[in-house]
């Protein structure tokens, strides 16, 4: 996105607000002019390309290297990129980039023609005739599926992501290709349309600097994520890089110092290292930011060091030479040599206080864990380490995981939204009662325990110990814990652990189970969980009557009450929602009966305006006078629409008061941002059930994989009421901001909230 789009969309104020969360005053930085594009030379780019191959494969490899190039430049003849270069200059550019992974000339070739299926009119027969089987299928691999029709652009990259994602748990050299291609893309975005820049930088943080960050290969994973946040972000990105610069200045002096105090020390202790300034991706410190919602000045580790030794015991002596020279941060020493994460990652962090308290991060890890952190998986064609083998098994077993996923999934969509949570990096190790470590997503459950160890066990299970306690089995799992799973031979999978399960196995193999179901079990479920759910909020479904449940049914797209049962039953439908839609219908309908008189001092009709919601206690309210309709619409004195039509027709609008002691319930907007969509929401529910009111309407957007955004109408009965239900929501851990709506008029919010697209 440019800078003028994001202008149009987000206003000044929220750029200020950020610049005042990491602590800068100054002027935003002005965009440079862009140079005119040197022109490119495809032969010549194509000959530094042969010339980099022989220096590790035979002559025959670069002659069918030089082959394909031939291929692909015939194929793309009269094809141009939006800079106007020719078109093959950007598949010499993925195969420089697989070439400078040492990757195979199958590889090498399959990357010259990456886009020669897709964009000519050559077919796989035509291509496996001339270079294999092989190379075609990985070509195959990364084509996108053009040429199929879908319902929506989100089906057709499910569709797209899907195909890829077999292909690589049939080859994996497919996603070093796609990765490859995506590099370049986004080197080059700038000359891309404005409108599309933010789309292809959004699917890129999703997707590939995931996938990226999976697959251990961090040099990517940080180009590919700074290069989305500068284009998703503009601004932000400037703001913060100008922030990071400015503070390595003022601390140039400070960190030298601590640069040779701790390379002397090392080696005073004949400790055989190399300390490096290691730059942190600008996008990781404005991760922490918002998730720890902080300011810039008091993220600990945006100045750190790599310390480089030659073995596993030097990394924890080199641990205790730099805590002996400074002091260590409590809480913010990590052991992912003890225990790798599942991408293989293996370091020591530690935050120590430098000279004048000054926090300085130290990683320390061996060369060979150096190699496998920055190249991940092609460190196996890079270096053929022990390490990287072990890495090359661990990335075939999750490919297998996803095949199991995708055999479970019951569409395309289904599929990317149980995948998008295992491509994802935040990771809990916990034990089984034998000892054996188990890799689960952050937040999950003894269910997606039972699920992870073995399908079965998850379809039984009945209950949990965690460290020899009973627990819960929806109960969050923490690092270091041991869970023993207990199953029932009678027992079958419940709806509602998917509102809690995290991983993609989990809620596959629970959807698949309820998919099973016929009409009569899944609506006899339903009606089991919604009595469940009832009873945990104690609120009574006894005095429900035909009506009120028909207005829920309908309102829902069903055509009887089973069928809103049986979607319960079978997990289409949240039972807590469908359980306050039911409650507030009944509710709705006590109140039009009760309710005999005006409750405003008005003449005439009035109608509560729904851009704002005005409730009893709120202080300032003001009527708008529609003569036409002999209507007085009541709005909050701060909302926008409020303000805005007092300027225009000031006649009109006039002061109004709560008349004294009404009692009845009144339509109340929130928004709410959570960090866990799944598990959050039947937390709020219960907070909202616990507070005497209920949820008659709900809308969710999704602003990432974790963050999602809700947008609930509730009954309340005054603002006092109102704010006891928002304070009982923030209380949350999982909620990140709950507001009134449309509060934005009356106090600006917390500068977490992202910049409208």
């Amino acid at each position: 996105m440019t800078e003028e789009n994001a202008n149009t969309f987000a206003p000044s104020s929220l750029a200020d607000a950020f610049k005042r969360v990491i602590g800068l005053k100054e002027d935003l930085p002005t965009e440079k002019k862009n140079e005119p594009p040197k022109p490119v030379n495809p032969v010549a780019s194509a000959n530094q390309l042969a010339e980099r191959c022989r220096l590790y494969l035979s002559s025959s490899d670069v002659n069918k290297i030089r082959e394909a190039f031939r291929y692909a430049d015939e194929a793309h003849l009269g094809q141009y990129r939006n800079s106007g270069d020719p078109y093959i200059t950007h598949p010499i550019a993925v195969a420089e980039v697989l070439a400078g992974w040492h990757l195979d000339a199958q590889v090498i070739e399959a990357g010259l023609m990456h886009d020669v299926l897709e964009d000519t009119g050559i077919t796989k027969i035509e291509m496996s005739e001339k270079f294999g089987i092989v190379v075609t299928e990985l070509v195959d691999g990364v084509s996108k599926l053009d040429k199929l029709k879908f319902s929506s652009n989100e089906e057709a990259q499910a569709e797209s992501f899907h195909k890829m994602l077999l292909a690589m748990s049939r080859d994996v050299r497919v996603i070093l290709i796609k990765l490859a291609d995506r590099l370049h893309n986004m080197r080059t975005l700038g000359a891309v349309k404005p409108h599309k820049k933010f789309r292809i930088a959004k699917e890129t943080m999703e997707i590939y600097v995931a996938i990226a960050h999976r697959l251990g290969m961090y040099s990517v994973y940080r180009e590919l994520s700074d290069i989305s946040f500068s284009f998703m972000y503009p601004r932000r990105y400037r703001i913060l890089q100008d922030a990071v610069r400015k503070s390595r200045e003022k601390r140039r002096i400070v960190l030298e110092q601590v640069k040779h105090e701790a390379a002397d020390a090392l080696a005073r202790n004949k400790i055989r290292a190399e300390v490096e300034d290691k730059e942190k991706g600008l996008w990781r410190v404005y991760s922490k930011m918002k998730e720890r919602k902080i300011r810039f000045s008091e993220v600990l580790d945006v100045h750190n060091f790599r310390v480089l030794v030659p073995t596993r015991e030097d990394c924890y002596r080199a641990l205790g030479v730099i805590h002996a020279s400074y002091k260590p941060v409590p809480g913010r020493f990590k052991d992912f040599v003890a225990i790798p994460k599942s991408n293989g990652y293996q370091s020591l962090h530690t935050t120590v206080l430098g000279p004048k308290g000054i926090p300085v991060e130290f990683i320390i890890r061996t060369h060979e864990m150096h190699h496998i952190c920055e190249d991940g998986i092609t460190a196996h064609w890079l270096y053929r380490d022990r390490n990287s083998d072990d890495l090359q098994s661990s990335t075939q077993a999750w490919l297998q995981s996803l095949l199991d996923i995708q055999r479970q999934s019951g569409t395309s969509l289904e599929f990317m939204e149980n995948i998008k949570v295992e491509i994802f990096p935040d990771r809990v190790y916990v034990f089984t009662p034998k000892g054996r470590i188990v890799q689960l997503t952050k937040g999950s459950t003894a269910v997606d325990f039972a699920y992870q160890i073995h399908s079965d066990i998850g379809n039984a299970c009945i209950g949990c110990r965690i460290n020899g306690e009973p627990s819960l089995l929806t109960r969050q799992l923490h690092n270091g814990e041991m869970v023993e799973i207990i199953t029932g031979p009678k027992a079958c999978p419940n709806p509602q652990w998917l509102a809690t399960v995290r991983t993609g196995r989990a809620r596959a193999e629970i959807r698949q189970y309820l998919r099973q179901l016929d009409k009569d079990g899944s609506t006899e479920l339903g009606r089991n969980l919604l009595n469940t759910v009832a009873d945990q909020q104690h609120l009574s479904l006894k005095n429900l009557t035909d009506s009120n449940w028909e207005r829920v049914w309908k309102s829902n797209g069903f055509d009887s009450k089973e069928g809103l049962l049986s979607a319960i039953g079978t997990g289409q439908k949240d039972p807590a929602l469908v359980l306050h839609l039911l409650h507030s219908a009944s509710t709705a309908q006590q109140v039009a009966t009760e309710i005999k008189s005006p409750i405003l001092n008005l003449k005439g009709n009035f109608k509560l305006a729904p851009c704002c919601t005005p409730v009893p206690s709120d202080d300032e309210i003001l009527g708008h006078y529609i003569g036409a309709t002999n209507t007085t619409h009541i709005h909050r004195k701060g909302c926008s629409h409020c303000q805005r039509g007092f300027r225009v027709d000031p006649e009109n609008w006039h002061e109004q008061q709560w008349a004294p002691d009404v009692k009845r319930v009144y339509a109340c907007k929130l928004d709410v941002e959570v960090s866990d969509t799944h598990a959050t929401l039947e937390l709020i529910t219960s907070a909202i059930a616990q507070q005497q009111s209920s949820i008659t309407g709900f809308n969710m957007i999704q602003l990432s994989p974790d963050v999602a955004r809700l947008m609930l109408t509730i009954q309340v009965s005054d603002s006092r009421h109102l704010q006891k239900i928002i304070n009982a929501i923030r209380a949350i851990d999982t909620v990140r901001l709950a507001t009134r709506h449309l509060e934005s008029d009356l106090k600006m919010k917390p500068v977490d909230v992202e910049e409208e697209q």
